[in-house]
């Protein structure tokens, strides 16, 4: 009979094909969300696939006999990796804002400020309801995608693999779950040519690659999930309620404002290990593999 003895078998015996059936079935769910419901288009957030992902996660969980907080979500670990995961995200938001904005202002841009709930990918905007739904959505999507890519993929490739390439295909594997986005845009005609087609894939892949990588080591080097969900969490809200304007429209520094963010986002890493090292925390460990008998 295949019960929860013969997942826990495949899983330990292949956890790297085991990651990456588990992002397959959330990958339907996001497909059935964006292109069947098209959620995204008139809710402006695929909540629901993002409930869902969450939920295959801790189904997953219970099928190999772990609780959450095998994967870093144990509430003892909550207000360390609120506050690292904060400084994660925040730091370098307020340095690459103010780099984007002495930019444009050199340029002549005359940047301002502008608060206001906008999903760039779905392309719906609102006022604060809209924006608080979109928190909302974010909470809910780092919870799914933090405990996927990182939680859970990430342990599983450890058991097999060293620590930066177990860390290098989780992140791989992140990049490429945003691009069906691209594949989005280019069946509602929003892009057309191949110059807009390219430019898409490198957006929706790059950044979040490399992002995937810098939570995925915060995590490694902990052992605390709070600390990317607190960062993802930031990450996403930000980028959907502050925007700056400018003479020539919103967020046309966005590329200054990413790239500050990422490479800054790197640097933030030193401050992970310096809180490792402070508070003794422990570094991540893959799956404990169930003894047969």
């Amino acid at each position: 009979m295949f019960g929860m003895r013969s997942i826990q078998h495949i899983t330990f015996s292949k956890p790297i094909l085991t990651g990456v059936i588990l992002m397959l079935i959330a990958l339907v769910f996001r497909l059935v969300d964006i292109f069947i419901l098209r959620l995204d288009e008139l809710w402006g957030e695929i909540i629901l696939s993002k409930a869902l992902g969450f939920c295959l996660v801790i189904l997953f969980l219970y099928l190999i006999g772990k609780k959450s907080a095998a994967i870093g979500l144990g509430i003892s670990q909550f207000g360390r990796g609120l506050f690292i995961g904060a400084v994660l995200a925040f730091l370098p938001f307020i340095f690459s804002y103010t780099i984007e904005w002495f930019i444009l202002a050199q340029s002549g841009e005359k940047p301002g400020l502008l608060l206001a709930g906008i999903d760039p990918k779905a392309g719906v905007s609102g006022g604060v309801l809209f924006g608080f739904w979109l928190v909302i959505g974010n909470f809910i999507n780092a919870f799914m995608e933090e405990g996927l890519f990182r939680g859970v993929m990430l342990k599983l490739f450890r058991i097999k693999l060293p620590f930066l390439q177990a860390n290098g295909l989780q992140a791989l594997l992140f990049g490429a779950w945003h691009l069906v986005w691209v594949v989005k845009w280019y069946q509602t005609g929003s892009i057309t040519t191949p110059g807009e087609i390219s430019g898409a894939f490198v957006t929706n892949f790059l950044p979040q690659l490399l992002m995937g990588l810098v939570w995925g080591y915060a995590f490694l080097k902990t052992g605390n999930l709070w600390i990317p969900w607190t960062a993802h969490t930031i990450t996403n809200t930000v980028l959907n309620l502050v925007h700056i304007t400018t003479v020539n429209g919103m967020d046309e520094g966005l590329t200054i404002r990413m790239l500050s963010f990422i490479i800054l986002s790197f640097l933030t890493l030193f401050a992970v290990r310096a809180f490792s090292k402070r508070w003794n925390l422990r570094e991540m460990t893959p799956f404990d593999i169930p003894r047969s008998g």
